[in-house]
């Protein structure tokens, strides 16, 4: 049984960007080959006002990696240049098992990026806690005439002076319209207390919510066990919010979850605060 503990607001602060142009000569030799795709921690800060990075650049291994490909007849229509930002989500094995798109300038381009992640594989174990922090793939992918580069974009407040630099700007659930409230809440099932866990063991987790309220590429932050990481993994990627907007706009936020774990004999049943 599970009950349900909300931490404060979670904001995003600049991480340190790194870049890799890949001509394409190089995206040849890259196709045979095993990639290090840079990828970027994004970590909770300890609240409002707050400055300063909060996690590491983190190198994350691809056992396969296939390029998006500038789509020809976008080139045919005169347009030279494009940007697509995503978040990834993999599971345990390393597959790729959601692709949330945080921004894009061209929908003929995101299917590209779509087509081409889809087919990446992380390696093993993925999508796990790590002693520096937590690991969300956020990839900017910029399209131009002589070849494709790909970048971790700046998030929180740092300065962009066009779309390809803009930082990934995202709201918690405190700064949205109205009551954010979950619509459905599962909670994980906990049929056994794993070896070596306490009674009272936790799971916290990170989420992005997309602009129809659907939990999108959830990630383990924190874990007394393996094996109640993915129970809570599970459950929450079945909640559903209603559609955040901030000022009547579509938008995507993104909040943090703590679930703990209760003995039934102390919990007397399921509860949630």
């Amino acid at each position: 049984m599970a009950r349900l503990r909300r931490p404060g607001a979670l904001e995003i602060r600049p991480v340190r960007a790194v870049r890799r142009l890949l001509s394409a000569t190089c995206r040849r030799v890259l196709l045979r080959a095993a990639l290090l795709l840079t990828a970027l921690l994004v970590g909770a800060t300890p609240g409002p006002g707050a400055t300063g990075p909060v996690g590491t650049v983190e190198e994350l291994r691809l056992e396969k990696f296939v390029m998006p490909q500038f789509p020809a007849f976008t080139r045919l229509t005169g347009q030279q240049r494009g940007v697509v930002t995503v978040a990834i989500g993999r599971d345990a094995e390393g597959r790729v098992t959601d692709l949330l798109v945080l921004d894009s300038t061209d929908a003929r381009l995101t299917e590209s990026v779509r087509d081409a992640v889809s087919e990446w594989r992380f390696a093993r174990p993925a999508n796990q806690p790590s002693v520096l922090g937590p690991v969300v793939p956020l990839v900017r992918f910029l399209f131009k005439a002589d070849g494709i580069a790909m970048t971790t974009p700046p998030t929180g407040n740092a300065a962009g002076r066009s779309i390809e630099t803009a930082p990934v700007v995202l709201p918690t659930l405190a700064d949205l319209d109205g009551d954010m409230k979950p619509l459905q809440q599962i909670f994980p099932a906990w049929r056994s207390r794993p070896r070596d866990v306490s009674a009272d063991a936790t799971v916290t987790m990170k989420y992005f919510i997309d602009e129809e309220g659907r939990v999108r590429v959830p990630v383990v932050l924190e874990s007394s066990a393996p094996e109640l990481g993915e129970a809570a993994l599970h459950a929450i990627a079945q909640w559903r919010y209603p559609p955040p907007r901030v000022n009547g706009r579509p938008t995507i936020a993104i909040d943090l979850q703590t679930f703990q774990f209760v003995a039934a004999e102390n919990a007397g049943g399921r509860k949630a605060k």
